[in-house]
């Protein structure tokens, strides 16, 4: 992690980063943080099938100045091990209809990031955090439920990239 002052919202990130529930999914493959730079977290998750045969993985930024209090901003990503060279790639197509309309270009700045009800900027686009309060991100949510949501993502794009390969 690169040095930086230690806000309260970098405090709470760490401490989740270091809980059980968070640890299972590195420990089960799901997840796994390939660097933080302060506020940016970058997260690869993967789906595998216990078989193996069947493997799929996305990377992804998450820009977390101000946690939990708003949530994160989470962008497709393509990390580089100097996380300043990463990139934004372009939006998935074809894929699973899911995967493909959470990844898709539907703004600018702000409210560019994942079309879901838990990510800050899209939350607020067409009061979706009101109407999807079950998905919504809220202060009394962790990290882990967006790198739950993250990975229902990856794996639903991994089935539907393993039936077209059938």
């Amino acid at each position: 992690m690169d040095e930086a002052e230690e806000t309260p919202g970098m405090q709470t990130l760490m401490a989740q980063l270091d809980s059980i529930r968070f640890l299972a999914g590195v420990e089960e493959g799901r997840w796994q943080v390939l660097s933080i730079h302060w506020p940016y977290l970058y997260v690869r998750v993967r789906f595998s099938s216990e078989a193996g045969e069947l493997s799929f993985g996305h990377d992804f930024r998450l820009e977390c100045s101000g946690y939990p209090d708003p949530g994160p901003f989470v962008e497709r990503w393509r990390y580089a091990e100097d996380a300043q060279h990463g990139e934004r790639p372009a939006a998935p197509s074809p894929g699973a209809p899911g995967f493909v309309e959470a990844m898709k270009e539907w703004g600018s700045g702000a409210e560019s990031g994942i079309y879901r009800a838990w990510n800050r900027g899209a939350s607020l686009h067409n009061d979706w955090s009101r109407k999807r309060p079950d998905e919504a991100w809220n202060r009394t949510r962790n990290i882990t439920f967006i790198m739950e949501q993250l990975y229902a993502l990856v794996a639903e794009q991994a089935i539907w990239l393993a039936s077209r390969a059938a």
